[in-house]
């Protein structure tokens, strides 16, 4: 997704809506244990010693999800809870969202939060899913384009969404906000059309075909 970077406190007042961690290295004699040499950050043999410890500090799968659903109060939690702890201790955040923003019913909140952070019965923890039985069709050239390519391709497409996420072309606030206010898994039930997308579809200037891929910044 090449869009301005929107977060979701916007998305909601606008229209109310590989798992990779960053982490910090536990560095210095306070924190080495005995007998434990202190490497300095630039040495980059560090990540061969096994008594190392490092210090979850954030962590994204399923964008959107702490942004959006987790209370204020509960985001440093989330950010340093292991995901199989999420369908435990989150569920209720993104059902009571979507209950009481959404007005959706109950049962259909829990279908959400489920593909959003599992289940404490099966597959728990926020991933971002993959299925590679789906790949069909799907190869290195076509993968940035391809339809069933893309977050949440999977909950919307059961049988042949391939899942994962595009650099370009996959609008994570327009998803989810069809999920929570749209009909687009098939449920009509207080459907607010209005809250349906954020309205920002491009960026003001054209990626870059090359790493970053973001263009340089406008200067005010």
């Amino acid at each position: 997704m090449l869009k301005r970077a929107k977060s979701w406190g916007t998305a909601a007042a606008l229209a109310v809506v590989a798992v990779s961690a960053a982490c910090d290295r536990e560095s210095g004699a306070a924190t080495t244990q005995p007998g434990e040499t202190a490497y300095a950050a630039v040495d980059s043999t560090f990540s061969t010693n096994p008594n190392l410890r490092f210090r979850q500090v954030e962590r994204l799968a399923n964008p959107l999800v702490m942004e959006v659903f987790v209370e204020k109060r509960e985001h440093d939690a989330y950010n340093t809870f292991s995901p199989r702890q999420d369908a435990a201790h989150f569920t209720d955040d993104i059902v009571a969202f979507i209950t009481g923003v959404a007005k959706r019913d109950p049962a259909y909140a829990a279908v959400v939060a489920g593909a959003l952070v599992g289940t404490t019965a099966s597959n728990p923890g926020d991933k971002l899913t993959v299925f590679t039985s789906r790949a069909t069709g799907v190869t290195a050239a076509t993968m940035g384009t391809a339809a069933n390519v893309g977050w949440l391709t999977y909950v919307l497409d059961p049988t042949g969404g391939y899942g994962g996420r595009k650099l370009m072309g996959d609008d994570v606030v327009d998803k989810g906000t069809a999920v929570v206010f749209g009909n687009v898994l098939g449920n009509n039930v207080n459907v607010s059309p209005g809250l349906v997308g954020d309205n920002v579809d491009e960026n003001d200037k054209a990626a870059l075909t090359t790493f970053p891929y973001f263009p340089a910044p406008t200067n005010p």
